[in-house]
C-alpha cells in the first residue's frame, strides 16, 4: 500500500510539473492553429511561435499563457497518477520475485500496460479539450 501512496504522490507531482512546464507552450500551438486565415495580400495574426508568445504577454501578460489550465491540471495530474501507480502494480505481477529486476520485455510489458489503461481514460478527455478549444473560440 505504501508503493502505492507513493506512485500516486509522484505521478500526481509529476504530472502537474509537466503541465506547468508545457502548458504555455501548448497555449501558444492552439493560437497559431486557431487563427483565422488572412485575407489575400494581408499577414496572418502571429507571424510564428515567438510573435504569439510576444503578443499573448503583451495583452495579457505572462498569466495569459497559462490561461485555462485548472481543468487539464486536475486531468493530467490524476492521469499521471493512474500511470505511475498502474505501471507500479504491473512492475510488481512481472517480478519473479519481491526486489528482483524486470528484464527489458517485462519493463516493455509493465509501461504497454499503463499506457493502454492510460490511453483508454484520456482519449475522451483530450476529445472534449480539442472539441471545446474550437468551440469557445
Amino acid at each position: 500500500m505504501v508503493d502505492v501512496a507513493k506512485d500516486l504522490t509522484a505521478g500526481t507531482i509529476g504530472g502537474a510539473a509537466k503541465l506547468i512546464v508545457g502548458h504555455p507552450f501548448d497555449t501558444i500551438k492552439v493560437k497559431l492553429q486557431s487563427q483565422p486565415i488572412p485575407p489575400p495580400g494581408q499577414l496572418p495574426r502571429y507571424s510564428g511561435a515567438i510573435d504569439a508568445v510576444k503578443q499573448t504577454i503583451a495583452a495579457e501578460g505572462p498569466r495569459g499563457l497559462y490561461k485555462g489550465m485548472g481543468a487539464p491540471l486536475a486531468t493530467v495530474a490524476a492521469l499521471n497518477a493512474v500511470l505511475f501507480t498502474v505501471r507500479g502494480q504491473m512492475e510488481a505481477l512481472l517480478r519473479s520475485e519481491p526486489g528482483a529486476p524486470l528484464t527489458v520485455n517485462q519493463q516493455v510489458v509493465a509501461g504497454a500496460g499503463a499506457g493502454v489503461v492510460v490511453a483508454i481514460l484520456a482519449t475522451p478527455t483530450e476529445l472534449v479539450k480539442c472539441r471545446s478549444v474550437h468551440f469557445f473560440q
